[in-house]
């Protein structure tokens, strides 16, 4: 009688918050209800938004709202095409509600995030919409936002007369708002902009008018700085070049970024050759030297605070478990007062089959994770060995492209390594990646494809996380690298009866099992286990062979559609 009081008083104390909280919500001001469904972590706080969208009852505009704040950490994340789609849904809402700020913030976002994924036309529509909607609500620095994003579109495209004009709008709207630090960002980026056009003499000026704005507001922040040092340096005034990005270094020194510490040591050791000022190279070297030795640690350390941070989110799901396992326990109590005997029997081997089942589950999932962790240092270590070598390159738009690509490979990786499933259109999405970057780092030495059948519905079709891209490497690494003349890499993935039939093929040196590495043999293994553990019978299906007398390597593997 006591635990029924006891499961009564919980059911009204939780029905008691729930209704509280509804009425809360609904109660707010827009800035208030921002402030009620943001976290300071960005997945718990999509995680609540997607909650109260399947559960609570709000108006359209608070719904829109829901769908442009989900949409906008979306695109924080870098998961791009998720997020337009949030945002498609808040942008219906908020065009039933006319809702003119929120129109322009969310085209804003949508213009954003079709960037990203390298659609500059379909951005530039949204982005032109939010300018359209910001002129019209009398928001100067939204104008000036969208104007800079519309001069970084025309940039992509090569159109640079048309994107030193929207940034110079841009400009005059963040002089008259008197915005020094967005300002000092404009005409840093102004300066750039002349620079890829030759015009040095005015890249150098706004380069200059960026600087003086950050010394006025006390801004860290070097970037205006090292591009002036390297127009000086294209221009073989490598003293210039020196003295400059200096100045640079003692301002990250004071910010502790490493990476760009780095970046401004290899500048100072190619202007000092240049300069055959022989006598500091040496110290540049070694201080550089030291620098790289402090990010290593670095990241090192924030390694660990991601592997204590995943230890946390164990802990904290074991804890859930255990409640869980309370309440299954409280349940069987409550059923127990009408036939104890009866009651203790099922309880006992109900709990005793589900201890089972459990410790059955929680074995594969740790020998999926096991295996899936296995892979990522052979993934990401010859992602950033293909693109090392864009640090020395005088292009910094090239480096940047390449960094951005990395950036991205890198949180694909995290986002799906402890994923049970993902779709065939994320893992190709992500070879894509991968195989992209190989081809910088091989100079282009090989040419790659993907092919389907009409009939492949990539969105539908489910697979265990990075499972093709040992196989990709292999072909890369171990055949296609060997060869002199250009090779080719080929994925092919067409429809088998219940099957999704996927090949990669490659013309490299072949495959000869006799011959094969101990890590390619581990390789397969690690494959084979994973297929097995789908417990669909995959893995009698698989096979790797030479072609033609070992003038390639073809891989054929076989997903059940059931799965």
């Amino acid at each position: 009688m006591k635990h029924t009081k006891l499961f009564i008083l919980l059911i009204v104390i939780v029905s008691f918050t729930c209704c509280k909280k509804n009425t809360k919500g609904n109660g707010l001001t827009d800035s208030e209800f921002l402030d009620f469904i943001s976290n300071e972590n960005l997945r718990p706080s999509l995680q609540k938004i997607d909650s109260l969208i399947k559960f609570e009852d709000f108006s359209d505009k608070r719904r829109a709202i829901l769908f442009h704040e989900k949409g906008r950490l979306l695109a924080t994340l870098e998961k791009d095409v998720e997020a337009i789609g949030s945002l498609n849904e808040a942008l219906y809402l908020f065009e039933k509600e006319a809702n003119k700020e929120y129109l322009a913030k969310t085209n804003m976002l949508l213009g954003d995030s079709y960037a990203m994924l390298s659609k500059q036309d379909t951005a530039a529509i949204y982005t032109n919409n939010a300018y359209k909607f910001f002129r019209e609500i009398g928001d100067k620095k939204g104008e000036a936002k969208t104007l800079n994003s519309l001069g970084h579109l025309s940039f992509l495209a090569g159109d640079y007369d048309s994107s030193i004009t929207h940034v110079k709008q841009a400009i005059d709207l963040q002089i008259a708002l008197d915005d020094k630090e967005t300002l000092s960002a404009s005409y840093n980026n102004l300066g750039f902009i002349l620079e890829q056009t030759e015009n040095y003499e005015q890249a150098i000026c706004y380069y200059e008018k960026a600087i003086a704005l950050n010394s006025d507001i006390d801004r860290l922040n070097t970037n205006a700085l090292r591009n002036l040092g390297y127009v000086y340096l294209i221009q073989n005034d490598a003293k210039k070049c020196i003295s400059i990005y200096k100045k640079a270094l003692a301002i990250e020194e004071q910010t502790e970024h490493y990476v760009i510490q780095q970046e401004i040591y290899e500048v100072l050791i190619e202007a000092a050759v240049k300069d055959e000022d022989f006598k500091s190279i040496p110290n540049f070297i070694r201080k550089k030297d030291s620098v790289t030795q402090l990010l290593t640690s670095y990241e090192s350390e924030e390694k660990m605070k991601l592997i204590n941070r995943k230890n946390e989110q164990f802990i904290e799901q074991e804890n859930l478990k255990k409640e869980l396992e309370l309440n299954k326990k409280n349940k069987i109590i409550l059923g127990a007062i009408l036939s104890f005997l009866l009651a203790l029997g099922l309880y006992v081997f109900q709990k005793n089959r589900n201890s089972r089942l459990e410790l059955k589950q929680q074995k594969l999932e740790l020998e999926q994770k096991i295996l899936r962790t296995q892979m990522n240092p052979h993934f990401v270590f010859n992602a950033l060995t293909a693109i090392q070598k864009t640090f020395f390159d005088e292009d910094p738009i090239k480096s940047s492209t390449y960094l951005t690509r990395f950036a991205k490979l890198v949180r694909q990786n995290f986002d799906v390594v402890n994923k049970k499933q993902i779709t065939l259109e994320e893992d190709l999405d992500i070879l894509k990646n991968y195989i992209e970057t190989q081809q910088l780092r091989f100079e282009n030495k090989f040419e790659y494809e993907i092919n389907m059948t009409d009939d492949i519905e990539v969105s539908m079709i489910k697979l265990p996380p990075m499972l093709l891209q040992p196989f990709i490497e292999n072909s890369i690494e171990h055949g296609l690298k060997q060869k002199n003349e250009k090779g080719l890499l080929q994925i092919n993935i067409t429809e088998q009866e219940k099957y999704t039939h996927i090949e990669i093929i490659d013309n490299g040196i072949g495959y000869n099992k006799e011959k094969v590495s101990d890590n390619r043999e581990h390789a397969i293994d690690i494959f084979l286990k994973r297929l097995k553990l789908r417990g669909l019978g995959e893995e009698k299906k698989f096979s790797i062979q030479a072609i033609d007398n070992n003038k390639g390597t073809k891989v054929s593997i076989f997903l059940d559609l059931r799965q």
